[in-house]
């Protein structure tokens, strides 16, 4: 019996365990799907289930590694560009919403209008203009006890209010 054979026997075998021989293309593969695994996944407990699956299915080397690294390199560098890409598609959008609105005020306008009558209803229910009256809590409330029991006739707090009692939001 050698002293090799006691250590051995006490720390494990010093060798280290072949690589499992693959092919290039099946090992970019892989790597490639841990690489997707990484940037879509959601839940980090279904991402350490997963990737434990691929890399105990097809073993963990050097090379898997860098395949890895590299792609997740190429995943970094298209999203700076993506980013760069949409930075300059939302500059040429906004210039040529301002080109828009400057050629065409009397539409615009008549689209702000619009829009404005889409989102009055549920504007209304937000400030506490209900269909039953000024919702307790709400700034509406809180602007109705200003007139101490009195809203005055042409106020805009009663314009308000009626609208909220018949401008109903229905999608």
């Amino acid at each position: 019996m050698s002293f090799n054979s006691i250590l051995e026997c006490l720390f494990g075998t010093w060798e280290r365990e072949p690589i499992p021989s693959r092919s290039l293309h099946s090992l970019k593969a892989v790597a490639s799907n841990i690489v997707t695994t990484i940037l879509t996944a959601e839940d980090p407990y279904l991402l350490h289930k997963q990737l434990k699956e691929d890399i105990t299915t097809s073993g963990w080397s050097d090379m898997l590694a860098r395949a890895t690294l590299q792609g997740l390199e190429h995943a970094i560098n298209a999203g700076a560009a993506m980013a760069r890409l949409a930075a300059d598609a939302a500059a040429r959008s906004k210039d040529a919403a301002i080109d828009f609105t400057t050629n065409h005020p009397i539409l615009v306008t008549l689209i702000a209008l619009g829009i404005l009558a889409l989102l009055m209803p549920p504007v209304l229910e937000i400030l506490g203009f209900g269909e039953l009256g000024p919702i307790e809590g709400s700034f509406a409330a809180a602007w109705q006890r200003q007139f101490a029991g009195e809203v005055p006739k042409k106020a805009l707090f009663g314009y308000f209010q009626r609208l909220g009692m018949k401008w109903h939001w229905t999608i």
